[in-house]
């Protein structure tokens, strides 16, 4: 009676853990953006006027503040692209091992996983590529620099 008791406890705590891993990882991810609208939000309200504000972000510190905020979705795009890629090369590699394992040590239990794991691999790959031909296509990769003429034409002091 006690032996069925540890197979239940394995599953429903690595279960929670799962669920703990993606809550804090969440979890910091909004903090972060949160400290960065903040942030942004408190230097906003340091100008009194707008002939201020457009003065700065005319400014070569008001055009890297600008440029922030619009890499930020280029950058994500760029870091989602680069883990696809490792995520392919690491089971494309494990599936190799695994079929590596079942040529030379003789035994066909390891053709599964290899198959499994070398197919995983391959379809990172196709979705990462997938991603980046979109990506181009929708001008992601690329960060245009703002363009301030249109507010100095509806602004004026």
């Amino acid at each position: 009676m006690e032996m069925i008791w540890i197979p239940i406890i394995g599953i429903l705590s690595s279960s929670a853990m799962v669920v703990l891993v993606v809550y804090f990882v969440t979890r910091s991810r909004q903090r972060r953006v949160e400290s960065q609208v903040e942030m942004q939000g408190r230097m906003i309200d340091r100008f009194g006027t707008a002939p201020e504000l457009i003065s700065f972000l005319q400014s070569p510190a008001g055009r890297q503040f600008v440029a922030g905020v619009q890499t930020a979705p280029a950058v994500l795009t760029r870091e989602r692209i680069l883990s696809g890629f490792t995520r392919s090369i690491v089971l494309i590699a494990l599936g190799a091992a695994f079929l590596f394992l079942t040529y030379f040590e003789h035994d066909r239990d390891f053709a599964i996983p290899a198959s499994i794991l070398f197919f995983l691999g391959v379809g990172y790959f196709i979705a990462t590529m997938v991603t980046y031909k979109l990506s181009g296509r929708m001008h992601l990769g690329e960060v245009e620099q703002p363009s301030l003429s249109a507010s100095n034409d509806l602004v004026r002091p």
